[in-house]
């Protein structure tokens, strides 16, 4: 009788260079001109990440005034974040905010506090670019990977999941900083671990995004099939079954 048998077998790493990519980066962007807050989504959008998002208190201790990227449907909704429609688990009011029938959010310059404002008011905004994205949502791993790769297009004019036309994907990480950014990305959600790029396809493990997998000792004939990243843990990766959910990485493409 055959048996299929699973060994650990160290990778070959022949492999080029990686051009590796400051996932750290996070710029913020004024604009002091003033659309309502859909067209400042849609600007944000097209020129950037998105409307900016402020998940925590220090983050909204910076030099940030105009719209912000929250809002909701109605007065009766949650608040959630322009990106990707998170739920917001921080917010700032003034004590007499948010009113009925005021759906978007609004920073003044002299306060710290957040205004609630009619979305189809005229206001400055800002905008932000970030190359790692935090999705709290759950999702299986494909459901993650369409998600990240329908965030943005690169032909706005084309669906940005047709073939190659997706800015994001899911995280691909490669430097140790890489990882260590990731992992506390991942503290803002309440998995044990999130979704990455990784995957074993075709008796490969490979990096959805093209890159190169660096890791060593993978297994060649795993039971799950699909990379995690362990947010309490300093191993660079896990493997999950696919269909389990969890929040997620995306990342911009270099």
């Amino acid at each position: 009788m055959m048996r299929n048998i699973c060994i650990l077998v160290p990778l070959l790493l022949l492999l080029p260079p990686v051009k590796l990519t400051d996932l750290r980066a996070l710029t913020f962007i004024y604009y002091n001109i003033e659309k309502s807050w859909a067209d400042a989504q849609a600007f944000c959008r097209e020129n950037h990440t998105d409307l900016i998002t402020i998940r925590n208190a220090t983050e909204n201790l910076a030099s940030i005034h105009g719209w912000l990227g929250l809002y909701r449907d109605d007065s009766t909704s949650e608040w959630k974040w322009s990106r990707g429609d998170e739920r917001a688990n921080f917010t700032t009011w003034r004590d007499d905010d948010p009113d009925d029938g005021e759906n978007c959010a609004f920073k003044s310059k002299s306060e710290e506090k957040w205004r609630s404002k009619t979305c189809g008011e005229q206001r400055t905004f800002m905008c932000y670019n970030e190359k790692l994205v935090l999705v709290r949502t759950r999702k299986t791993w494909e459901g993650a990977l369409r998600h990240c790769r329908g965030l943005k297009a690169v032909d706005p004019s084309k669906p940005a999941d047709a073939f190659r036309n997706h800015q994001y994907d899911l995280a691909t990480l490669i430097s140790e900083d890489d990882h260590v950014f990731a992992r506390e990305k991942a503290q803002e959600t309440d998995n044990d671990s999130v979704w990455t790029g990784l995957r074993f396809l075709a008796g490969q493990w490979m990096w959805v995004g093209g890159e190169a997998v660096l890791y060593e000792n993978m297994r060649r004939c795993p039971k799950d099939h699909c990379g995690t990243l362990v947010k309490n843990s300093t191993k660079p990766f896990a493997t999950r079954d696919c269909a389990e959910r969890r929040s997620f990485l995306c990342y911009k493409k270099p």
